[in-house]
């Protein structure tokens, strides 16, 4: 009898390990746009709303983690750190707020860029970092128009072409009479 209190004692514990429970770490978040455009040189901004689905457990949010589809584009989390709560109530609600600015590189080419993510970490309770949710997003790159300069701005272009063109005469006449 006491082997098989022995062996229930396990099967209860692995059933209970591997059971689903009520998770505390899991958020849904949903960006107002998915895909933001923008010009060569500029940073779009990335707004969310955090939803916290369990109705029993309050979930922290601890940090975030982050991927781009290329090194052109760069991420800035401050504003995740500034805006975000530190945690949810259950049922809680946030947002929606700015959560991530992306720089586009002067050089980039105009696109698409996507498999992009930014992802929330954090779980039960203030130290406790989990992957809550991986949030996809695109940048879309436009082509930036070139500045077409004033007529005024024209003169400092050309003033110092037609000075040196004057010098270069200069020079070049008298050369021919020391001759």
């Amino acid at each position: 009898m006491n082997r098989q209190l022995q062996m229930g004692t396990i099967l209860a514990a692995a059933v209970w390990s591997f059971a689903p429970m009520a998770r505390a770490d899991v958020v849904d978040a949903a960006l107002t746009e998915s895909v933001e455009t923008g010009n060569p040189g500029q940073t779009v901004a990335f707004y969310a709303t955090v939803t916290n689905p369990s109705s029993t457990d309050t979930v922290y949010l601890n940090g975030d983690s982050f991927s781009t589809s290329t090194p052109l584009l760069t991420l800035d989390d401050g504003p995740f750190y500034a805006n975000a709560p530190l945690f949810l109530a259950p049922g809680g609600s946030s947002g929606p707020f700015e959560m991530f600015d992306v720089g586009i590189d002067p050089s980039m080419a105009p696109g698409t860029y996507s498999g992009n993510f930014f992802s929330i970490l954090g779980g039960r309770d203030d130290a406790t970092f989990n992957d809550l949710v991986d949030v996809p997003f695109s940048v879309k790159v436009e082509g930036a128009t070139a500045a077409t300069p004033e007529p005024a701005t024209s003169w400092f272009l050309v003033i110092p072409l037609i000075a040196f063109e004057a010098l270069r005469r200069r020079r070049h006449s008298g050369k021919i009479m020391k001759d």
